[in-house]
């Protein structure tokens, strides 16, 4: 069986012609779609942030910003053709291998071009929270976006994806090209040990920081620019 698809719930969710809607929106504004902020205040967009609003509640300002990322990085996987990497397990463990020294330098910057896209991760095999008191989740992909001008990218961690779930957790972080190059500086070693309970006997890795997500999307996109 195949394994599911976060875009299948996010883009089944909305309508072929809401991503035309927002087409016109950012004509008609002539703004940069990859302005995060700008994004937001198109009409189609708060629209849609209003529908998922509880009906007899304000929803947290929070809560609304993880929406509207969501919204952000589907919006411009879809407009990119929806491109779709899925890791290999063996290629990946190499990449790891290679990079446990003790003092790593830093990995060259992303290659421009590979994102946005969604990036599948080896099934089960990195896990993380979304909070302190949240139960750890498998993570399933990292979805990729640039924000304006290419300077920053940002990603969106999917989590906890199961057929029987109608929705997945997510963890967003961004950072400047050259923060995301140098985020190996950062992280535990070895890398993404695991922290859970009988982890290392089941041969799973953890994420437990900002900076480890950013080092995996970084050693993910350089899987796939080989």
């Amino acid at each position: 069986m195949s394994r599911a698809h976060p875009f299948d719930l996010v883009g089944g969710a909305l309508s072929e012609a809401w991503f035309g809607e927002v087409d016109a929106a950012v004509a008609a504004a002539g703004c940069d779609p990859a302005d995060r902020l700008a994004f937001q205040r198109l009409e189609p967009v708060q629209r849609v942030l209003g529908e998922l609003r509880p009906p007899d509640a304000e929803a947290p300002g929070a809560v609304v910003e993880e929406y509207a990322t969501l919204l952000f990085v589907v919006y411009h996987y879809h407009r990119a053709g929806a491109r779709s990497f899925a890791l290999d397990r063996g290629a990946l463990e190499r990449a790891l291998a290679s990079d446990e020294p003790a003092a790593p330098p830093a990995l060259p910057p992303v290659r421009a071009g590979l994102a946005p896209c969604y990036v599948q991760l080896p099934e089960r095999w990195f896990w993380a929270r979304i909070a302190e008191t949240t139960p750890p989740e498998p993570l399933d992909g990292l979805f990729v976006a640039e924000t304006a001008g290419a300077r920053e990218l940002l990603v969106l961690a999917v989590l906890g994806l199961r057929p029987e779930r109608e929705g997945f957790s997510q963890i967003v972080v961004s950072a400047p090209r050259e923060d995301v190059a140098g985020a190996g500086q950062l992280v535990r070693r070895p890398l993404f040990a695991p922290v859970l309970e009988g982890g290392e006997r089941a041969g799973v890795r953890s994420i437990v920081s900002e900076a480890e997500l950013l080092h995996l999307a970084h050693l993910a996109l350089a899987q796939i620019a080989r």
